[in-house]
């Protein structure tokens, strides 16, 4: 998982991943059997006043590849019982960048991907309770990559 990281951080120029910082819930996304990671990771150069970025992980043989790139997501990062396209749909909180007060966003899975920029649809604001269980919570502060 760590070199998923390191090769996601080198593609969006991040030269020094020293000060990165991750927090990663290992979960079954799609029922299949085999856990998928969502990653909430903390760099000064990916994150903005709106959040840092989310990637969901998946197992291929031996290493990870991306399943989606999420940007300016804020935890608690949530999975719910309800699901799209086979995958649960996962839930984040955005806030900040001109959000304000905050707010619970749903995003489904379309086949391929979750939605990449939790703020336009497919993305959608959660105005119900939706059951599911916290994967990343709002307290997380994430552990050096190195």
């Amino acid at each position: 998982m760590r070199s998923a990281l390191k090769k996601y951080l080198k593609e969006e120029d991040v030269a020094d991943d020293s000060m990165v910082r991750y927090v990663a819930a290992f979960i079954d996304l799609n029922d299949d059997g085999v856990k998928e990671v969502i990653v909430h990771i903390f760099a000064q150069n990916l994150c903005g006043t709106g959040g840092c970025p989310t990637l969901v992980l998946a197992q291929t043989d031996s290493s990870f590849r991306i399943v989606s790139r999420i940007s300016i997501t804020r935890p608690p990062i949530r999975v719910l019982h309800r699901r799209s396209k086979g995958w649960h749909d996962l839930t984040v909180w955005v806030q900040g960048g001109g959000i304000q007060p905050g707010y619970e966003v749903e995003l489904p899975f379309d086949g391929d991907s979750y939605a990449v920029n939790p703020t336009v649809p497919p993305a959608r604001r959660l105005n119900r309770d939706a059951k599911g269980e916290v994967a990343i919570s709002g307290d997380a502060t994430g552990i050096p990559l190195d």
